[in-house]
Formats: C-alpha cells, sequence, structure tokens
C-alpha cells in the first residue's frame, strides 16, 4: 500500500499550478478594473476655478465655479475652533471662490465676443456682486486676524 506521502507531491503540484492559472486570470482582471476605475475617475473629474482662504490663510478652499470644493487644506491651529464656526468659514470660503470663478468665466465670456444677452441667461454673477460677497464674507468672519503671527510646528 503506498502512503499518503507518496501522492501528496503530485496532487498538489497540479493543484498548484491550477491555482496559478486561477490567480494569473483573477490578477489580470483586477488589473483591467482598476485601468477602468483610473479612466473612468479622471473622466468625471471636476476641474478647479476657484480658489479662496481667511486673511491668515490657515484655511484655504479651491472650488468649481459651482463652489463645489475640490480640495480643503486646514492648519491645525483652525481645529482647535468649535466645529460649527469651522464649518461655516468653509462654507462661507466656498461660495466666495465659487462666485469669484463665476464672475471670471462671465468676464471671460464677454471677453471672448459673446453677446451680453447671451450671457446674462446663464446667471453668473458679475465682478461687482463678487466684490460685494468679498464684503460680505469679510464682515462674517468677524476678527479673522490671529491671535498670533506665530504657527504650530
Amino acid at each position: 500500500m503506498t502512503g499518503y506521502r507518496d501522492h501528496d507531491p503530485y496532487v498538489y503540484e497540479e493543484y498548484d499550478e491550477y491555482d496559478r492559472d486561477a490567480a494569473d486570470e483573477v490578477d489580470q482582471a483586477q488589473a483591467e478594473d482598476e485601468d477602468e476605475a483610473t479612466a473612468t475617475s479622471t473622466e468625471h473629474s471636476l476641474p478647479t476655478v476657484g480658489r479662496a482662504a481667511t486673511p491668515s490663510g490657515s484655511i484655504e478652499v479651491r472650488t468649481t465655479e459651482q463652489g463645489l470644493p475640490t480640495s480643503i487644506r486646514i492648519e491645525r491651529s483652525e481645529m482647535d475652533k468649535p466645529a460649527d464656526t469651522l464649518a461655516r468659514t468653509i462654507l462661507l470660503l466656498c461660495q466666495q471662490a465659487g462666485k469669484r470663478a463665476a464672475a471670471a468665466h462671465r468676464a471671460q465670456l464677454l471677453a471672448d465676443g459673446h453677446p451680453l444677452e447671451a450671457v446674462s441667461y446663464l446667471n453668473l454673477p458679475t465682478d461687482r456682486d463678487a466684490a460685494d460677497f468679498d464684503l460680505y464674507v469679510d464682515s462674517q468672519l468677524g476678527d479673522s486676524e490671529p491671535d498670533t503671527w506665530m504657527r504650530r510646528v
């Protein structure tokens, strides 16, 4: 009678070959999925066109023309503030950056020779509207001067 160990290496060799083939197929399928996901994510990425920051520069946002944030940078010192204050500041900065970007888009359309009547249908803010909103944001942020000019390390 042959022992189990006599047949063991042969059985595992065949099994290993099957596993390697299956693993290669799985790896190839995963790589194709990742390529598709990468291609899809780049197709649907939102362009960053607006930018705004607090006077101290401790919070900076980049947004789309509609004010949707594409990136937010917050220094540690801002994390000590209450959450609702931080959220309100970020929201105001996103709106400010969006209005600035939309006003710049409107100015570019007019500079490209599009008639004012056609551009007005887009309901884009004017430079004056963006400047008025800048004043509003400044008033809402209150005393946005830092308590100290030193930054945390």
